[in-house]
């Protein structure tokens, strides 16, 4: 785990900018998009906001209720939630991503997207600055009901997609590939790099204000 604030801060300014560029991918690869990604499009597509502002809104939500069942929140969280989108507000208004137009080429880019993603919650997660929204709402449905984390995100992103679909969010042939791709290239990436995320202590916010507070002391004296 890196020790050192600036560069950690450093690690999820970077994670968040590469998992954007994933996300952006994904979402012009045309053909269809992992669950949280079909209920963050047709949120936008309904209520006329940006992909970001959806984004904020479902993370913001998210961690809200991780909340009211009793789990802690990081710096790394808050800024998972607004820098993220605003990277891919910013990408989708310059039309930095061209639009996929056939199964084929729509099948690369999201699958390089899926692997942008995958990499960029490896940078966000190495800086142990708080687990994401999502991450921390499926812990939190856990614990409330007894059941494994892994029931608890199938049913919960089984909702999100019908929710999202009923939205206009794209539901296609990208859904399943991420569905079945997405864990695989988290779980060869974490191999790769030698990255052991349940061994990674994910510092909340009163544990970074302590350890900043201390180190202001120390310094001082």
């Amino acid at each position: 785990m890196v020790s050192h604030y600036p560069r950690r801060l450093l690690w999820v300014v970077l994670g968040m900018v590469v998992s954007a560029v994933g996300i952006v991918m994904m979402l012009q690869a045309n053909i269809g998009l992992e669950p949280w990604s079909v209920l963050q499009q047709g949120m936008a597509q309904t209520f006329g906001i940006t992909y970001g502002t959806a984004s904020v809104i479902v993370g913001a939500a998210a961690i809200g209720v991780a909340i009211l069942f009793g789990e802690g929140f990081g710096i790394g969280t808050i800024l998972n939630i607004t820098l993220c989108a605003i990277f891919i507000d910013f990408m989708l208004a310059h039309g930095w991503m061209p639009l996929m137009q056939n199964l084929f080429s729509g099948t690369l880019m999201l699958l390089g997207g899926l692997e942008l993603l995958a990499i960029g919650t490896w940078l966000y997660m190495k800086a142990a600055l708080g687990a994401g929204p999502r991450d921390s709402l499926m812990v939190a449905l856990a614990r409330k009901s007894h059941h494994s984390v892994g029931l608890c995100r199938a049913l919960v992103e089984i909702g999100v997609i019908i929710i999202g679909w009923l939205l206009g969010g794209q539901v296609g042939i990208g859904t399943v590939i991420s569905a079945v791709v997405l864990g695989t290239l988290f779980n060869l990436n974490f191999a790769l790099f030698r990255f052991r995320a349940a061994e990674v202590h994910q510092e909340n916010l009163a544990e970074s204000i302590r350890n900043l507070t201390k180190r202001g002391t120390t310094t001082r004296s």
